[in-house]
């Protein structure tokens, strides 16, 4: 009788959590989000994540960029922060997050958030996403002065706007083995005039 009171304990916390996560999910589903900055790390294995605009590379380093440039061929590494406001009063969690990052209809990078995200009831917490792409794909019809000015941290909300840059979201929670997703990507725009240089 025990053995059985038990297995009824266990199915029902079991229930409870699978409620919950459900319900936490959701949340985060409906919470608020923004792109609040982005952040160029390194270009061609160069660290720019310092650097306030051209003037502040070495002459080797123009060099490399330019090389690479001309090649079409600059590896870059971007972080990018994303806020989330949650409205409601109860917690909003996900176990991860699949991305893409997009410029227009061009896709530059794609990857896997592989941890938890929580956003604590009525608050606003922020999380980086870092992604690895051809910067030359993103600025193709641009002089490498003009790139250099744009994400060095000189380039103007307009510059930005043209861009057309959009990280695309797909959260999902895991239940025991099983991961639950959600059916569409949630578009992230970037909230120009507040971006990190």
């Amino acid at each position: 009788m025990s053995s059985l009171i038990l297995f009824f304990l266990i199915l029902s916390f079991s229930s409870c959590s699978l409620f919950r996560q459900a319900k936490e999910y959701e949340r985060f589903v409906h919470s608020r989000f923004a792109v609040q900055d982005v952040k160029v790390l390194s270009i061609a294995g160069i660290d720019v994540s310092q650097k306030g605009n051209a003037a502040d590379l070495d002459f080797s380093q123009m060099i490399a960029l330019g090389l690479r440039f001309v090649k079409g061929d600059l590896p870059s590494v971007v972080r990018l922060t994303i806020q989330g406001q949650n409205t409601t009063n109860e917690k909003a969690a996900i176990s991860g997050m699949d991305w893409i990052l997009q410029a227009k209809t061009d896709t530059l990078a794609t990857g896997t958030l592989n941890r938890p995200v929580t956003i604590p009831p009525g608050e606003t917490v922020r999380f980086p996403v870092k992604a690895n792409f051809n910067l030359s794909k993103l600025l193709k019809s641009k002089s490498l002065d003009q790139m250099l000015h744009i994400i060095l941290g000189n380039g103007s909300k307009a510059e930005y706007e043209k861009l057309g840059l959009v990280l695309k979201i797909k959260p999902w929670y895991r239940i025991a083995s099983k991961v639950k997703k959600s059916p569409v990507y949630l578009s992230i725009h970037p909230e120009f005039g507040q971006l990190a240089h």
